[in-house]
């Protein structure tokens, strides 16, 4: 196992000043990992902050391949038979409702990682603080069934604080309820690689906020 000094995202972006493009430089190289993933026809199914490890403090690898499954030739999903803990407030709805996990599902998480990166991985605007406050204090499956119900209703995680209106845009593209409408990870690259140029040449005063 390669050692990471750096930790994970989760870990590391609450305690540095890490600005708007080198958020999405880190972005960028994750989608061009899951697209590599896919390409190999396996899916990640547990993509989060945590699981995002800083190499140094320009390059990210994508880690925790233990929810990791193979998509049968021939097959469009995995479906998951087996019982366990699972991170569900980074769950597509497909995967809550049918246990059906799409390439399109490893996007979904994605958005909720670019909306944690967003915040800077602040605890207190962590998703499942944000869909507890949404879905009230439960407990079980019932959260989960609350979790459904709340998304079947076409709600979402909130726009980041200073988060420019085009990057939660793609945050909730990221979320469509139909896996076929979301982006695939080797489109988002050339659009994370773009929102990178664009804000790094940008001051923060002039970005345009939601």
């Amino acid at each position: 196992m390669e050692y990471v000094p750096l930790g994970s995202l989760r870990d590391y972006l609450p305690k540095h000043n890490v600005s708007l493009a080198h958020i999405l430089l880190f972005a960028q190289q994750i989608c061009e990992g899951m697209a590599y993933l896919h390409s190999l026809h396996y899916i990640h199914r547990d993509l989060a902050a945590r699981n995002v490890l800083l190499e140094n403090e320009n390059v990210v690898k994508i880690g925790d391949f233990g929810l990791a499954k193979a998509i049968p030739e021939g097959h469009e999903y995995y479906r998951v038979c087996e019982d366990g803990d699972s991170p569900v407030f980074w769950y597509a709805v497909e995967c809550l409702k049918e246990c059906k996990f799409y390439y399109a599902s490893d996007v979904w998480s994605f958005g909720v990682t670019l909306y944690e990166l967003l915040t800077r991985c602040d605890t207190s605007q962590s998703p499942p603080v944000k869909f507890i406050e949404m879905i009230g204090a439960t407990q079980g499956q019932m959260t989960v069934l609350r979790l459904i119900e709340l998304l079947d209703r076409g709600k979402r995680l909130p726009s980041p604080k200073d988060c420019p209106c085009e990057i939660y845009r793609l945050m909730k593209n990221c979320w469509e309820a139909e896996a076929s409408f979301r982006p695939a990870f080797h489109n988002l690259v050339p659009i994370l690689k773009n929102f990178h140029e664009k804000y790094r040449a940008q001051a923060p005063s002039v970005f345009s906020l939601c």
